[in-house]
């Protein structure tokens, strides 16, 4: 599947860029991520005009990268600045510059046309910085094309096979969904209702009896998923607007295309209760990550399977698909250009 460029992904946790350089390929695009003296990050093409050499494999000095072949030096806008040895740099000498946007705890690229780069478009994940809200975040290097994570994160059926001891409980596949679509985004709800609690919210808060449970799914195209989940107390009127029996967690998550087989996977799972419970917030940091894991090696195995089919090979398609068959719709239309 080709990679729709111009829409801003997560290059990088903020956290990985600090006094040297980082190295990430985005979209097929290899970058070097690095801050300038002031803290402001910037994004270059990774490889110097003068003999390729990647630039993350070189330094920053100041506000510039030098390469670490025969020491050129690039600002951020990517024009060559400084040749070692003499006095005038060769004309033409320069890189490509991407617009980025650090928000959130995340620097934002935008690998397409810069003219379109609008940081309105950001999608908002203000629970990652908001004081009201306790943050766990992290990161996967999966081994699959970014499209199989998108559809992973709209299928949460799965939840009751592949994460039975974490996020997973009875009655989940069972549920039934609303789907809606809207031009550039597609919503996904499910209600488990009078069921047990998962193991995960069972240990946030003393549930004494059955739950009814939500996981509220909102996509942005192309690779933006935010999941309102959460449970409370049976017949108290979670479904109808009052969630104060029960406790609340968005779970959200953002994938960066890196190749056609490959891509990054940044989480962040954010609750507004207990929020000065450290040893709550290490134990669902445990949970979430091991849950979101376990994913990660289903997928590398999926695409492997994928790699291997041999021609005329069928898939088929059930109705928990619903959301997952939207969302390839809108991107699909985007590639088109309509």
């Amino acid at each position: 599947m080709p990679f729709l460029k111009n829409s801003w992904y997560v290059a990088a946790q903020s956290h990985e860029i600090t006094d040297g350089v980082l190295g990430r390929t985005i979209c097929g695009e290899p970058v070097v991520l690095f801050r300038t003296s002031d803290g402001t990050a910037a994004a270059l093409e990774d490889r110097c005009c003068h003999r390729h050499l990647p630039l993350s494999l070189g330094q920053r000095v100041g506000d510039r990268v030098q390469c670490g072949y025969h020491g050129l030096e690039f600002d951020t806008t990517g024009t060559c600045v400084s040749v070692p040895g003499q006095s005038k740099v060769p004309p033409g000498a320069a890189i490509h510059a991407f617009p980025v946007v650090e928000r959130y705890r995340y620097i934002w690229i935008w690998p397409g046309d810069p003219a379109e780069a609008d940081e309105s478009l950001i999608p908002d994940y203000h629970w990652n910085d908001d004081p009201a809200w306790v943050s766990n975040t992290g990161y996967f290097y999966v081994e699959c094309n970014h499209q199989l994570v998108v559809d992973n994160l709209l299928d949460l059926s799965h939840v009751q096979f592949v994460h039975a001891s974490t996020l997973g409980a009875d009655g989940v596949s069972d549920a039934p969904l609303d789907t809606r679509r809207e031009e550039n985004k597609v919503h996904i709800d499910r209600w488990i209702m009078d069921k047990l609690p998962p193991a995960m919210f069972a240990s946030a808060r003393d549930f004494p009896g059955t739950v009814d449970r939500w996981q509220l799914i909102s996509w942005t195209a192309p690779v933006h998923v935010v999941i309102d989940v959460g449970c409370a107390d049976a017949g108290t009127g979670a479904r109808d607007g009052d969630r104060s029996h029960g406790i609340t967690i968005f779970s959200n998550h953002t994938i960066t295309p890196e190749t056609e087989g490959t891509c990054h996977y940044f989480w962040h799972h954010a609750r507004d209760f207990r929020l000065d419970d450290e040893a709550l917030t290490e134990k669902l940091a445990i949970a979430a990550s091991t849950a979101f894991g376990e994913d990660v090696g289903l997928l590398a195995a999926q695409q492997r399977s994928i790699d291997t089919a041999p021609d005329g090979w069928q898939q088929i398609d059930i109705n928990a698909d619903a959301g997952v068959l939207q969302a390839r719709r809108v991107v699909d239309g985007m590639l088109a250009g309509d």
